[in-house]
């Protein structure tokens, strides 16, 4: 089966992101079954040619100044035999652009923002609907009615193992809704504690400016910047801190700290309590700040009490690999097999 993810986001290396990193590894995981992936996605440079295509992921990938435009060629010159319109600006209108091209379509989502479908989600039998995680796929029932099949987000280990962890408490992407204020107030309420934050891509000149100057004041926080290869972060860690403040349709970031033994400290939104398990504590991002402190040095006092936990769910979700790759392409068949003329 040939499969084309579509969304309006930029792809790798323009932009690195869950959606991006998910899609890319996806990619790889559907051809190493047999079967063709490609991607079409926004190009970001308005000067670039309004469609080029380059395959130096290991895979085809189409961008273009106007994706929902070029669908159409870009489907028909790859020979696709399903699309897949995932999360990005504007969903709705990217749905609309797929059916008219006669090709089945199925929508896999990737977060509950409703302010990026431009339109509104409905049940319809010429569309098959995914999510990336039960929640999110909780929250769309609730939302909108419609039933989705749940695809976790595919995580390539050999890409995030280290030989050894570190002492350090991770946080990654200092961002309002990641919570990097609960990061400011536990850094300042546990002194004793070193805390490692590793920059997301395209962070504010402005905002990166106040965060280092409020991590300069505290002490004990050790600023980095973004990296391609998350492992050196997880070989500096001993406890991964993950404060979200918004929900989180999934979080992968935990699963690539548990392939390492590390614990997690979360807030329980979003799908991150059924991620985390017995392999870290959550807890309400609106609990007392002593609150955090306390599961804070609990966790980071007995870290190796969690190392079996976590570990064992991070290598269970990287196993299952071959099992959800199968059922994706099992369902696109299917629905594919229902969209065929009679």
């Amino acid at each position: 089966m040939r499969v084309l993810f579509v969304s309006n986001y930029p792809h790798l290396p323009d932009i690195h992101g869950g959606l991006q990193t998910t899609t890319h590894d996806l990619c790889l995981a559907i051809q190493a079954m047999g079967g063709h992936a490609a991607v079409l996605c926004g190009q970001p440079d308005a000067s670039a040619a309004p469609l080029s295509q380059d395959s130096q992921l290991g895979y085809r990938v189409m961008r273009a100044r106007h994706p929902e435009t070029a669908l159409a060629e870009a489907a028909a010159s790859w020979h696709a035999e399903v699309i897949v319109v995932q999360t990005g600006t504007s969903l709705l209108p990217m749905v609309i652009r797929s059916l008219a091209t006669g090709l089945p379509t199925a929508v896999y989502l990737h977060n509950v923002e409703t302010h990026q479908l431009a339109g509104t989600l409905t049940p319809d039998p010429s569309l098959r609907y995914f999510a990336n995680s039960d929640f999110t796929a909780q929250r769309w029932r609730a939302l909108s009615g419609i039933d989705c099949c749940v695809i976790p987000p595919i995580v390539d280990p050999e890409r995030y193992l280290v030989d050894h962890t570190g002492e350090q408490v991770l946080f990654v992407n200092p961002t309002p809704i990641k919570g990097v204020e609960i990061l400011f107030a536990l850094a300042a309420a546990c002194p004793e504690l070193p805390f490692l934050v590793y920059e997301s891509w395209h962070l504010a000149p402005a905002w990166r400016e106040h965060c280092l100057v409020r991590a300069q004041a505290l002490g004990n926080i050790r600023w980095c910047a973004p990296t391609l290869d998350m492992r050196e972060a997880y070989a500096q860690a001993k406890v991964l801190l993950m404060p979200s403040i918004w929900e989180e349709s999934f979080g992968r970031t935990v699963i690539e700290a548990q392939l390492n033994g590390l614990p997690v400290l979360a807030s329980h939104r979003g799908a991150l309590p059924a991620l985390v398990g017995e392999g870290g504590i959550t807890l309400d991002p609106h609990a007392p700040m002593a609150d955090w402190a306390q599961a804070l040095r609990q966790l980071y006092a007995t870290a190796p009490e969690y190392h079996h936990a976590a570990r064992q769910r991070g290598m269970r979700h990287a196993a299952a690999t071959p099992l959800v790759v199968g059922q994706l392409l099992t369902e696109l068949a299917l629905h594919a097999a229902t969209r065929a003329p009679h």
